[in-house]
């Protein structure tokens, strides 16, 4: 038996947990962010008291929509002892309250397909690699150019020599 009292065992109980996790590019790498949003009953009956207990991992490299499935598959328990364990933080509102209105299911489908169809934002080791091939693209350019440049040089004084030749014949 608990020697606790029912009013306060009750008020540590959460009356229900929503969870969200977002994927975001810090800068340098790409980060997961589990935030499990818990809405417990106060001592008055209609009371609802919000905390946000939140998780984080690093990828480090974009993961592909493969890779951040079998994540969530294989890590996700893991993830979700770690929020469960973390200090809470009250909530600024509580998840679900009726100032954030739910969209409508065929506007949220249709921002969803908009999402997933948009590019991909690149990550910045690749945004490094496009810009090291740009440089060698413009050397090789102007290399080029330049030897281009050079072998009609030569062509026209090559040209120039046969010419004073002949004239010197007459």
């Amino acid at each position: 038996m608990s020697h606790i009292p029912a009013s306060d065992n009750q008020a540590r109980v959460p009356a229900s947990i929503s969870a969200q996790f977002t994927l975001y590019f810090d800068g340098r790498f790409w980060v997961g962010v589990l935030e499990l949003h818990e809405r417990c009953r106060g001592a008055d009956s209609n009371d609802q008291v919000g905390a946000v207990r939140a998780a984080r991992h690093v990828f480090g490299a974009e993961p592909t929509d493969v890779e951040l499935y079998d994540f969530l598959l294989a890590r996700s328990g893991e993830l979700i002892d770690r929020a469960a364990e973390s200090p809470a933080v009250p909530a600024s509102r509580p998840a679900g309250s009726s100032s954030a209105r739910r969209p409508n299911p065929k506007r949220a489908a249709r921002q969803a397909a908009k999402e997933a169809a948009r590019t991909r934002p690149s990550t910045a080791a690749q945004a490094a690699l496009a810009a090291a091939r740009e440089e060698t693209e413009a050397r090789a350019s102007r290399d080029r150019s330049r030897r281009r440049r050079q072998k009609a040089d030569e062509d026209w004084a090559r040209r120039r020599q046969r010419a004073k030749r002949r004239h010197r014949g007459r």
